[in-house]
């Protein structure tokens, strides 16, 4: 506490990102903030509806010339569930990789320097300063650190791959500190334990 103080970093590190790396936290991304965010609920509206549909179907022993809207509503019930569960966050990766393909800075090495009120990411052609009242979304996962928000960059993947486990545990209690109310994790508890 004295070092993050007396302005020097509490931790600092080396990361460099990997394809599924950045798609796997653009994806949560996606759920968190973008179009895929809500799909519990959406798909679950066009489940019960497919399902009531179905139900009047079995109830009219299937005449579907009699009632072809149920036919075509149940239809479209299976599409739009398939839609948000599926091909939404599918979508939302390779949205991530075409991203990543695309950008020459985020396959680069940046060097992380963690603060008490914010992180610094730089590199040779970058430097960002991101106060964690900026964050919205910090999400912990088994590979990844995925911090949301801001303008500029608006997400922020840190692949643990590149830190050592007591780094990446360190790092974890960290965030969970400053950023009470942002922080989630979806971790396995397992994961620790089978790592030998």
């Amino acid at each position: 506490m004295a070092a993050a103080a007396a302005g020097n970093p509490v931790m600092s590190f080396k990361n460099k990102l990997k394809i599924r790396e950045y798609s796997e936290g653009y994806r949560l991304f996606d759920l968190r903030r973008g179009s895929s965010s809500g799909r519990e609920w959406k798909s679950s509206v066009f489940f019960f509806l497919g399902l009531a549909m179905l139900f009047i179907l079995m109830m009219q022993r299937f005449n579907i010339v009699k009632l072809p809207v149920c036919a075509i509503v149940l239809l479209i019930s299976a599409y739009m569930c398939t839609h948000y569960v599926y091909m939404l966050p599918k979508k939302a990766k390779l949205k991530g990789e075409h991203i990543f393909k695309s950008s020459k800075l985020l396959s680069k090495e940046y060097e992380f320097e963690i603060y008490k009120e914010y992180f610094v990411m730089k590199n040779e052609y970058e430097y960002l300063k991101r106060y964690y009242t900026d964050i919205t979304d910090c999400l912990e996962t088994d590979n990844i650190f995925l911090l949301i928000g801001g303008i500029e960059k608006r997400i922020t993947v840190i692949s643990k791959r590149c830190l050592s486990e007591k780094k990446s545990e360190r790092l974890s209690q960290y965030f969970q500190k400053e950023m009470i109310r942002q922080y989630r994790t979806t971790r396995s508890k397992n994961k620790g334990r089978n790592a030998k």
